[in-house]
């Protein structure tokens, strides 16, 4: 499979972009492909962490478990799968309209990673955006009380 490159603006620095974008937990609200995801999900990648996530193709479920492979935190992170070929590299630029992220998905060939296409990729960094622009903006408001 060819690599799966995306790029996208994202209103807000690389730190704070970089810290919703990683959270694993998030994955299912803005991937169109993941239904859920288990291991070290609720706080920003480390290196070393392991994550497993639940996907749907058209082959039917699948399991993917994932490692973070190489750490800069706010500049650049690429997970690896574990036991098979294939990655997601992800980059942050500051730029002046806030962060260039760039998400690379390389399958490796492998069936599962091959589930990944520029239309599930062009749709997933469109509700990436949304949601954290949405996560930045619901931040800077604080709580609401009564």
């Amino acid at each position: 499979m060819a690599p799966i490159p995306m790029e996208t603006t994202i209103n807000g620095s690389p730190e704070q972009v970089f810290d919703i974008i990683t959270q694993v937990r998030f994955w299912p609200q803005w991937h169109v492909l993941t239904r859920a995801v288990t291991g070290t999900v609720q706080r920003p990648f480390l290196p070393g962490d392991e994550f497993t996530e639940f996907i749907r193709t058209a082959e039917g479920s699948r399991e993917l478990t994932w490692q973070v492979a190489a750490y800069e935190r706010a500049k650049h992170v690429t997970i690896e799968l574990v036991g098979t070929p294939g990655s997601i590299s992800y980059t942050f630029e500051q730029v002046p309209d806030g962060t260039l992220f760039r998400r690379i998905v390389n399958g490796g060939g492998s069936q599962e990673s091959r589930a990944a296409t520029p239309e599930t990729e062009a749709q997933s960094v469109a509700n990436l955006k949304a949601l954290v622009e949405d996560v930045l903006a619901h931040e800077k408001k604080g709580p609401v009380f009564p």
